[in-house]
């Protein structure tokens, strides 16, 4: 890397969210006066090797601990994964949408709740993404823990609808988490005659590979976008009628919160985790949040989605407008340079 950049970003990057988000706060810090560049970490040949969660964590903190070698006066690690095998080096900071003791349960998470605690110790600033991820990290840390500063990814305005036009749309990049089974009992409860239903995020054949032993079976009216470039991505999220989601756990919920910042109307069950999308969407609409994680509960909440006419949407969409205003690039900027910016730079000097 050229020169001396005042910060590095270290981007893991796992999904087309993550990256958009890392690629805010480069934009961010920069906008704030400050030198800065995204160091992208490849897994190369050892992706192979990301099949059960202990084994994805060492193989992508090791790919981020290859990506954290070029030199800043201070390193930003995109998540509490891309910091657990790093080298004992400051100044650092850590963002995160969850920490590894919300995300991580059970005995496959042992070593990376108990690695995170040091993490969290020695970081010289926190970045969650949430009050809750805030309250997580600083639990999980204990009084060893460092200052933190809440700072969401910004929800982008959302450009104008694309030629194609779903009656809903899906997000399924990982199906079993997204649990693209409900979405499919719904559909065929709910779904219209001739309706069409998008999933973005993953292929047909990749999909039905992963939901083997689900007993999901497909409903008429699929239309399946596979991995799609983000732009396309958004404008069809913006041409739809409603977005749903199914997701057992939603560390932040991205997705939702793009739907919402279009103005689509958000059907969604009551994930578990940080979930921002969840109030909000609860707020606006409760007809279309499902009262439990199933599918028959979220048919009747997508039968409502589905039924909203003109004039109740676009009440929906102005309601959402005001909402979202604290996640706004304006709003975030203005922090990363008060209150994120000044704490990175004095780590560093």
């Amino acid at each position: 890397m050229p020169g001396r950049p005042d910060i590095v970003v270290v981007s893991l990057g796992t999904t087309m969210g993550l990256r958009g988000a890392d690629d805010a706060l480069v934009s961010q810090l920069r906008a704030a006066g400050a030198t800065c560049e995204i160091a992208r970490v490849e897994m190369g040949s050892s992706g192979r090797l990301r099949v059960r969660m202990a084994l994805t964590d060492v193989v992508e903190g090791l790919a981020a601990r290859r990506a954290a070698h070029q030199v800043a006066g201070a390193v930003v690690y995109s998540s509490v994964t891309a910091a657990l095998l790093q080298p004992s080096r400051t100044p650092s900071a850590v963002r995160f949408d969850a920490t590894a003791a919300l995300n991580r349960p059970g005995p496959g998470g042992a070593w990376q709740r108990a690695r995170e605690r040091t993490v969290l110790r020695r970081a010289d600033l926190l970045l969650p993404w949430s009050e809750s991820a805030q309250a997580a990290a600083l639990g999980s840390a204990g009084p060893g823990a460092g200052p933190s500063v809440v700072l969401p990814p910004p929800v982008p305005a959302m450009p104008a609808p694309g030629s194609e036009r779903f009656h809903a749309v899906a997000y399924a990049g990982n199906p079993r988490k997204r649990r693209l089974d409900l979405i499919f009992e719904a559909w065929r409860r709910a779904g219209p005659a001739d309706a069409r239903l998008a999933v973005g995020g993953i292929e047909q054949a990749e999909a039905a590979r992963l939901l083997e032993g689900t007993g999901a079976r497909e409903p008429p009216g699929i239309e399946w976008l596979g991995p799609v470039s983000r732009e396309r991505w958004l404008r069809t999220v913006a041409g739809a009628r409603v977005f749903v989601n199914a997701s057992d756990h939603e560390d932040w919920g991205i997705a939702q919160m793009e739907a919402l910042s279009a103005g689509v109307p958000l059907v969604t069950v009551p994930s578990a985790g940080g979930n921002i999308a969840l109030p909000l969407a609860r707020a606006l609409a409760p007809a279309l949040v499902a009262e439990e994680v199933s599918g028959a509960a979220l048919a009747r909440a997508l039968q409502a989605g589905l039924a909203l006419d003109a004039q109740r949407r676009e009440a929906y969409a102005t309601g959402a407008t005001r909402l979202l205003e604290p996640y706004r690039d304006e709003a975030l900027r203005r922090r990363v340079a008060d209150e994120v910016l000044p704490r990175l730079l004095a780590s560093s000097s």
